[in-house]
């Protein structure tokens, strides 16, 4: 029978003398609370709504209500066409008459006359300025005298039957006369100084009295297209020439003269590539060439591989309009040096375009935007840049519509160029297929939104067209990311 009375003694004494946790009211108070316990609360909390968040935020960018915003993506039927991709090279240039001459007196003298100013067009052979022709004249009446003297000596010796050697001196004294004369009457001429090509005035650092110091050197104009010196012709004038690499036309590198003639009949553009694109170009290709430094339009094109791995084609974004239009001319490649200049360690070639004809709106010292063409593939099967999605793997896809159905099919792709990419095989011009079009409105309307303009963008965000549109930035209009619209 059990002692209901004994109670047994703890295998581990118990220290009573240990406080106990008593509260204020000397109770016993109740045991601490662990941390997950104690945070529980607010750390289910945060969780809910970071997982409220992340379910919104994509119903939200994909929302296409006109009140909420976002980013929108929808898809538009299109044909596979047919059509040309060319591949450029791009660079800017500073336009140049094709021909320029820098005109000096080759002669010394006080100046008489200035028979023209700066914007005065003239003509080949035209007289522009003259000096004083009086001590000119005294040498040419003193080199014409001795040119008499010296025949008058040479026939007297010849009919009084004078010894060889005598003959012999005779004859060479009027062959220095006649150099004599000749001189001479080549300073008197170039007393006037005259243009030796049709064009311009540039410039004029010359005026009436004004002492000039000849150079005592004939004329040269600068190279025209495909020369390589420029008329050696009339005299009194001294003209700089550079002279130009084969079938290429290269304007005077010199501006001084006293006056600058240029040529308005043809320009060229001097430009620049650098050494990974110089081996892509060749004589003779073709060149569009924009003529305005203002650049254009309302969003551009994207090259390949944009946003969602398409490779979007920024269409309309954006207004960025320029204040006015650039203009186009055409040209080709008339030379390349291959000698370069290197700057911030990229080394850059020149290169000369001839400009084709005589297009109106071109100024010496004006900028041209340079698109050198360095391949062209004409009559090629081709899809918008926007239609093609690639597989984890790689492989590029379509999406062909078919009798109103939908099949993905497998393409193979070659060059793509202003938002259009050629189609190598999988379809052919006539097929259908769907491109994606993503447009973005801040939340809350208005004229700004994130790529510009009005708000909305149909395209990508990849390439030349894509971030950003145009001038809107962020401003929204009445809300979203806030601003003034």
């Amino acid at each position: 029978m059990a002692d209901t009375g004994h109670v047994e003694a703890p295998e581990t004494p118990v220290d009573l003398t240990e406080e106990l946790p008593l509260d204020d009211e000397n109770v016993l108070a109740p045991e601490p609370p662990s941390a997950w316990r104690r945070y529980r609360w607010p750390i289910i909390g945060a969780a809910v709504v970071i997982v409220a968040a992340a379910i919104a935020l994509p119903l939200w960018l994909t929302s296409g209500s006109s009140t909420a915003g976002g980013l929108t993506i929808t898809t538009v039927t299109v044909p596979v066409t047919t059509g040309t991709i060319q591949q450029t090279v791009t660079s800017s240039g500073t336009i140049e008459p094709a021909s320029q001459a820098n005109l000096n007196f080759a002669v010394s003298g006080v100046v008489t006359a200035v028979n023209v100013k700066a914007g005065q067009t003239v003509t080949a052979g035209q007289v522009l300025a003259t000096v004083d022709t009086t001590a000119l004249n005294e040498e040419l009446n003193a080199a014409q005298a001795q040119l008499t003297s010296a025949q008058d000596k040479l026939a007297s010796d010849e009919d009084s039957s004078a010894s060889t050697s005598q003959i012999d001196s005779d004859e060479s004294s009027v062959t220095s006369a006649e150099s004599s004369l000749s001189t001479a009457q080549t300073n008197l001429n170039d007393a006037s100084l005259t243009s030796t090509i049709a064009g311009t005035v540039a410039s004029v650092d010359l005026t009436a009295g004004q002492q000039v110091t000849g150079t005592g050197s004939g004329s040269t104009a600068s190279a025209g297209s495909g020369g390589t010196t420029g008329a050696t012709g009339a005299s009194g004038a001294t003209g700089a020439s550079t002279p130009s690499s084969s079938s290429s036309s290269t304007a005077s590198d010199s501006t001084s003269g006293q006056i600058v003639v240029i040529g308005t009949d043809s320009y060229i553009v001097n430009t620049t590539v650098d050494d990974t694109q110089i081996g892509q170009i060749s004589d003779g290709d073709q060149v569009d060439l924009s003529l305005s430094g203002s650049t254009s339009s309302t969003g551009g094109t994207a090259a390949a591989g944009g946003a969602f791995g398409t490779g979007a084609r920024a269409a309309t974004g954006g207004s960025s309009t320029a204040a006015s239009a650039s203009s186009t001319a055409y040209g080709t490649v008339g030379s390349i040096s291959l000698i370069g200049s290197q700057s911030s360690d990229v080394t850059t070639f020149p290169v000369v375009v001839d400009v084709t004809g005589s297009p109106s709106g071109l100024y010496a010292g004006a900028t041209a935007d340079v698109s050198i063409i360095v391949k062209q593939l004409s009559d090629v099967t081709e899809v918008p840049t926007s239609a093609i999605s690639y597989t984890s793997g790689g492989q590029a896809t379509v999406t062909q519509v078919v009798n109103g159905n939908h099949a993905v099919t497998n393409v193979t792709v070659g060059q793509a160029e202003n938002g259009e990419t050629q189609i190598l095989s999988g379809v052919k011009s006539g097929d259908k297929v769907l491109e994606r079009e993503v447009s973005f409105k801040v939340p809350g309307g208005g004229s700004g939104g994130l790529f510009g303009g009005t708000g909305t963008r149909t395209g990508g965000f990849g390439g030349a067209g894509g971030f950003p549109g145009g001038g809107g930035g962020f401003t929204g209009g009445g809300g979203g990311f806030a601003g003034a619209g």
